[in-house]
């Protein structure tokens, strides 16, 4: 990824973060509203990738992309919890089910599923919560 994308995903953290404090709209909706929405969008993902219409495609990603963030800043204005708790425990769990992406060795799909499942298994059983 380039310095280009980080500008612009620079700039659509922006725009979420002023569209929860000034956008009408968002203010009155709430977190359900906007999982119908992201449940919209993966739909008409499916469509497009049922076309084969790439251009479309791309576009809804990046409408998915949108309401995913808007998702979080939601709940974050009305449940509390922390976007950057929540990325950071994400980043944490990938991490640590996928250590093999930090290895100088290729491994197989066989491989890698093996790994994760262990490691989701461990997190279950040890009642970790990554934070």
């Amino acid at each position: 990824m380039d310095k280009d994308f980080f500008n612009e995903f620079e700039k659509l953290c922006d725009i979420v973060q002023r569209n929860i404090d000034k956008c009408p709209w968002v203010k009155s909706i709430n977190l359900n509203i906007m999982i119908n929405e992201a449940s919209s969008e993966i739909k008409e993902i499916e469509e497009a990738l049922n076309k084969n219409d790439l251009d479309n495609l791309e576009e809804e990603i990046g409408d998915l992309i949108y309401d995913a963030f808007l998702i979080l800043k939601i709940a974050e204005r009305d449940y509390n919890i922390s976007s950057h708790k929540a990325i950071k425990r994400v980043v944490s769990k990938i991490s640590n089910r996928k250590p093999w992406l930090f290895w100088n060795k290729k491994i197989s799909r066989e491989e890698a599923s093996k790994i994760w499942q262990e490691r989701k298994k461990a997190e279950k059983k040890s009642g970790e919560n990554i934070d």
